[in-house]
């Protein structure tokens, strides 16, 4: 079983997903708002809510060797990833726990998850990224994933159009 991470690691990597989500999707909503003008924002959040989805590691889970696991151990599959993530609209919130010492944020406790060090070390984090790429495939849990990430940004959206944004 794999070690829980410090404080400092944890907040590193929910940072360091933070800038790496903003500087890939921002440009990609910047360019899409044309088109989708009232959905750009939508749109941005896809990656965001799906970004654990390949083997439990997001772009900064896999620079500093982090792994989303559920409680047995198992890597998270994409439906936990996605639940974890839906919470995202309360980052703040989730920083706040996590420094007020923490090892979990409030997606983890709604998903069932965990951050924990991962057995990869950060010279192979590239090639398996590409690894686990091509290795992928289409399960149910991806489907009901992708069911599960419109429907949510539908409540989002009904829920923004009731308050009046």
């Amino acid at each position: 079983m794999a070690a829980l991470i410090s404080r400092k690691i944890r907040l590193l990597a929910m940072g360091g997903d933070h800038v790496i989500m903003c500087v890939l999707c921002v440009p990609i909503a910047f360019v899409l708002s044309p088109m989708v003008s009232k959905w750009a924002f939508y749109v941005l959040l896809v990656p965001y809510l799906n970004k654990d989805f390949l083997q439990g590691r997001s772009p900064a889970k896999r620079l500093l060797g982090l792994q989303l696991q559920e409680a047995n151990g198992a890597s998270a599959n994409e439906l936990r990833a996605f639940l974890r993530n839906v919470t995202v609209m309360v980052w703040p919130l989730e920083v706040l726990l996590v420094v007020a010492g923490g090892q979990k944020r409030l997606g983890d406790y709604l998903a069932g998850t965990q951050v924990v060090a991962s057995a990869s070390t950060l010279a192979t984090t590239t090639r398996l990224w590409w690894q686990d790429l091509a290795a992928y495939r289409v399960t149910r849990n991806t489907l009901y994933t992708v069911l599960a990430t419109l429907v949510y940004l539908l409540l989002l959206h009904g829920f923004f159009s009731w308050i009046g944004l």
